[in-house]
C-alpha cells in the first residue's frame, strides 16, 4: 500500500517521537510528512490542504521568545499581539480559539483563559523539534475549535535503539535587545525495548528595546520547562507511553490592557471602579501541566487493524491580577485552575492496498470556577480586605464526538473524504452578571472532501470542500469581566457556535530545482462570534455576539528553489480580505491581517559555514472595522523588516556528535513597527503617563550555541 511504503509510523509514534531516524529518511527521500493533516502520516504532496512543517534546524536558528515568533513570516499565518508574550496565532484571518492548537497532539485551546496569550506562551520553543501547520477547516479529525487550522507543536524526543544509548542535546543563547539568556539540555537512555527522555529549558529577559530605542516598559518574562517522557514495548507491534510536561512563565503583562485612569472611583457608576493611574492587567505566574498515559498497537485481523489510545489531564493554573502603579501594588486578584480530561481512541484500517479507513471517538471536558477578590475604593483598593466574588461557579464544557475519514488512492488521484458528529454542551451552577439560562448544547456535523490529482510531476492540483465549528468558550459563555483588551466583555451562555465553510483550490509541483505551492480560498462563517463596542464611557464594554455572516478570502504560495546542494533560495506571500456581512455592519471584517511577502536565501552543509538571510515586507492596513469596534481598531503603516544568521557546524568532536556557534541580527534596520492584530486602542495611548504602544522589537544580536552528544 502506498502510505506503509512511506514508513510505519502512526500518529501516536510520529508526535511521540519526532526525532524517528527512519522518519526524516522518509521525508528527506520522499518528501516532507505531516501526520496532522489525516491523523496519520503522509506525504504533503498527496494532501487535499495547505500544509506547512516548521523543522528543526529553522527552530534552531530562530531567536525565538514564543510560539508566535516563529510562526511570522509563514504563508497565511499572521498574530495577535497584546504583549511580548501574548502573540497568538492568525490562520487566514481566523485567531485564538477559532485555530486549534495542540501539544504532542493533545488539544490546548480547552483551556480557555481569560486573556490573549493562551496559545502561544505554554511551550519553551528550545523544547519543541517540529511544528505541523494545516490552514482550513479541521474539525473531521479534531473537534471543537478546529474551524481556522491546525498548529502541532511536536516537542523533542528519541527512539529505541537495537543497543543500549544515551544521548542528548543542550542549547545555550544571548540576545542584545531584551538582554535575554536561555538554555536548555535533554537527555535521552534507550534500548531496544525502552525510551526514557528528560528535557529542561529556561529563559529569561528584560524589557527589550523597540527601534527607537524606548524600552518597552513590562516586556520582560521569565520561563522554565520540565518535560519527562517513557515509552516501553509491550510486544512486537504494541507500545505504551507515559508523557508529563510542565511549563511555567513568571511576570506576564498584558500590555494591551495598560490605561491609565483620570476618573475618581466616586464619579464612576460603577461599583467596582479601578484606582486612579496607571492600571494594568497581568500575570504572576502561570503554569501548564499535562499528564498523558497512551497506547498504540497492531492487532491480527482483516483490514490490519491499528489502535492509539489517549487519556490525558491538560491543567492550567494562572493569576489573573490588576496592579496599580500608583498605588505600588494590586487592586484586583483571581487564581484559577482550568483543568481539562479527555480521551481519544481511533482506528486505521486498511480494507485493500489502495484505501485507509480511520474511525474514532474523542471526549473532553473543561472545568474552572474562577473567583476574584475585588479592591474597591471602600476597602482601599486592597483585594485582601474583600469577601471572594464568585465568577463563575462549577462552569463546564463538555465534548463528545465521533468521527469517520476514508482516503482511496488511485493511479490519477487521491481522494479523501471525512465526517464527524459532535455535542458540546456548555453549563454553570451560577455566573456572575449573566442572564440564564446558564446551560446549552450544540450538536455540530463536520464534513470534508478533497481530491488531489496526480497529473504531473510539474503540477499536481488540488481541491477541497469542508465545514468545521467551533462553540464558544466557557469565558464566552459565563465571563463578564475585564478582558486584557482594555475592555469588559458582556459574556452569552446562548452564543451559537461558529461554523467555517471553506472551498479551497491549490497545485504543488516541482520543476527541475523549483518547487511550489500555491493556495486560493474562500471561508463563509455563519454565526461567526465576536465583541461589538457597545460603551465607550463611562467605562469600555463590548457584548459577545454572533453575526450573520462574515467573509474571508485570499490566496498564499510558497516557492523554493535550490541553488545548489546547499543554497535555496525560498519566496512565500499571503493576500486575505474579509468582509463582516452581518446588515448592521457590512463593513470589513475586524482584525485582518494586511497583505505581506517574505524573501530568503540559505546555505546548509552538514560542515562548515552556514547562513541564512531573510525579509519580510509587510503591507499598510487601512481596512478597519469602524462600526463593530467603534472606531477602536487602528489602522496601521506598512513595513520591512531583514533578519541575518551566520554559523558555523562542527563535526563530531570533544564528545560531540555535532555542535554548532550562530550570531544572529534581527531587525537589522532598527525598524519602528507593530503587528496590525493589535489589542491597544488609540484612546488609551498615553506615553506621557506610561501608557505606550506595542512596539515590536528593535535590532537585536543573538548568539548561540547547539549541540548533539
Amino acid at each position: 500500500m502506498k502510505r506503509r511504503v512511506v514508513g510505519q509510523l502512526t500518529l501516536a509514534s510520529l508526535l511521540a517521537s519526532p526525532a524517528l531516524a527512519h522518519a526524516q529518511d522518509a521525508a528527506h527521500t520522499l518528501g516532507t510528512v505531516s501526520v496532522t493533516a489525516t491523523g496519520y502520516e503522509t506525504l504533503i504532496d498527496e494532501t487535499p490542504a495547505s500544509v506547512t512543517v516548521i523543522e528543526s534546524s529553522e527552530i534552531r536558528n530562530r531567536e525565538a521568545r514564543t510560539l508566535g515568533d516563529l510562526l511570522r513570516g509563514q504563508p497565511g499565518i499572521a498574530t495577535a499581539v497584546d504583549g511580548s508574550v501574548g502573540s497568538d496565532p492568525i490562520i487566514r484571518g481566523l485567531k485564538r480559539d477559532q485555530v486549534l492548537v495542540l501539544v504532542d497532539g493533545v488539544r490546548i485551546n480547552a483551556m480557555q483563559p481569560p486573556a490573549r496569550g493562551s496559545l502561544a506562551s505554554y511551550v519553551n520553543v528550545d523544547l519543541i523539534e517540529r511544528i505541523e501547520i494545516v490552514r482550513g477547516p479541521g474539525s473531521v479529525l479534531y473537534g471543537a475549535g478546529a474551524m481556522g487550522g491546525v498548529i502541532n507543536i511536536i516537542t523533542r524526543g528519541g527512539d529505541f535503539t537495537e543497543e543500549p544509548e544515551t544521548r542528548g542535546f543542550s542549547r545555550l543563547g544571548v540576545t542584545s535587545v531584551d538582554d535575554g539568556i536561555r538554555g536548555a539540555v535533554g537527555v535521552t537512555v534507550s534500548n531496544d525495548r525502552n525510551v526514557l527522555d528528560l528535557s529542561t529549558a529556561y529563559l529569561n529577559t528584560d524589557d527589550y528595546k523597540n527601534g527607537d530605542g524606548d524600552r518597552l516598559r513590562d516586556s520582560g518574562t521569565e520561563q522554565n520547562a520540565y518535560h519527562l517522557r517513557y515509552r516501553g514495548k509491550l510486544a512486537p507491534g504494541h507500545e505504551v507511553q507515559f508523557r508529563a510536561q510542565r511549563d511555567e512563565r513568571k511576570d506576564v503583562w498584558y500590555l494591551a490592557s495598560r490605561n491609565f485612569n483620570e476618573t475618581p472611583p466616586s464619579a464612576s457608576p460603577s461599583p467596582i471602579a479601578p484606582p486612579l493611574g496607571l492600571n494594568t492587567h497581568y500575570t504572576p505566574r502561570q503554569t501548564r501541566d499535562l499528564f498523558e498515559l497512551r497506547y498504540e498497537g497492531e492487532l491480527s485481523g482483516a483490514w490490519a487493524p491499528r489502535v492509539e489510545a489517549s487519556v490525558y489531564r491538560h491543567e492550567l493554573t494562572r493569576g489573573n491580577y490588576d496592579w496599580n502603579a500608583q498605588l505600588g501594588r494590586d487592586y484586583r486578584t483571581s487564581d484559577t485552575d482550568f483543568t481539562t480530561d479527555g480521551l481519544r481512541v481511533q482506528t486505521e484500517l486498511v480494507p485493500t492496498d489502495d484505501q485507509i479507513l480511520l474511525v474514532g471517538a474523542e471526549a473532553w471536558r473543561l472545568r474552572a470556577s474562577p473567583v476574584s477578590f475585588i479592591g474597591t475604593e471602600a476597602n482601599g483598593f486592597r483585594p485582601e480586605n474583600a469577601a471572594p466574588t464568585p465568577l463563575v461557579e462549577n462552569g463546564r464544557i463538555e465534548s463528545a464526538g465521533v468521527f469517520v475519514q476514508h482516503e482511496t488512492y488511485l493511479d490519477w488521484a487521491t481522494v479523501n473524504l471525512g465526517a464527524r458528529y459532535d455535542e458540546v454542551r456548555g453549563s454553570a451552577d451560577a455566573a456572575a452578571n449573566v442572564p440564564g439560562p446558564l446551560d446549552k448544547t450544540d450538536r455540530n456535523f463536520s464534513w470534508s472532501a478533497g481530491l488531489t490529482w496526480h497529473l504531473d510531476e510539474a503540477f499536481n492540483p488540488y481541491f477541497s470542500l469542508s465545514e468545521g465549528y467551533r462553540s464558544a468558550s466557557l469565558l464566552e459563555r459565563y465571563l463578564t469581566y475585564p478582558y486584557s483588551d482594555g475592555f469588559t466583555w458582556q459574556s452569552d451562555p446562548q452564543l451559537d457556535p461558529e461554523r467555517n465553510r471553506t472551498f479551497e483550490v491549490g497545485a504543488r509541483g516541482h520543476i527541475g530545482a523549483t518547487s511550489y505551492t500555491v493556495a486560493a480560498y474562500e471561508s463563509r462563517i455563519r454565526d461567526y462570534i465576536g465583541g461589538s463596542v457597545v460603551a465607550l464611557d463611562p467605562f469600555p464594554i463590548k457584548q459577545t455576539i454572533n453575526l450573520d455572516e462574515a467573509r474571508i478570502h485570499g490566496v498564499e504560495a510558497l516557492v523554493e528553489h535550490a541553488f545548489s546542494d546547499a543554497i535555496t533560495g525560498y519566496a512565500s506571500g499571503t493576500w486575505i480580505r474579509g468582509e463582516n456581512r452581518d446588515s448592521r455592519f457590512d463593513e470589513p471584517l475586524t482584525q485582518m491581517p494586511p497583505p505581506e511577502a517574505s524573501i530568503g536565501l540559505s546555505h546548509t552543509v552538514a560542515q562548515g559555514w552556514q547562513w541564512d538571510a531573510r525579509v519580510r515586507a509587510v503591507a499598510p492596513q487601512s481596512r478597519t472595522a469602524d462600526t463593530f469596534t467603534d472606531g477602536t481598531e487602528r489602522s496601521t503603516s506598512g513595513f520591512a523588516t531583514a533578519d541575518l544568521a551566520v554559523g558555523y557546524r562542527f563535526g563530531p568532536s570533544a564528545g560531540f556528535r555535532s555542535n554548532e556557534i550562530t550570531f544572529s541580527v534581527t531587525n537589522i534596520a532598527n525598524k519602528t513597527y507593530r503587528e496590525h492584530v493589535n489589542e491597544m486602542t488609540e484612546a488609551r495611548l498615553d506615553p506621557a503617563n506610561g501608557v505606550q504602544d506595542i512596539w515590536a522589537p528593535g535590532r537585536s544580536f543573538g548568539l548561540t550555541w547547539n549541540a548533539e552528544f
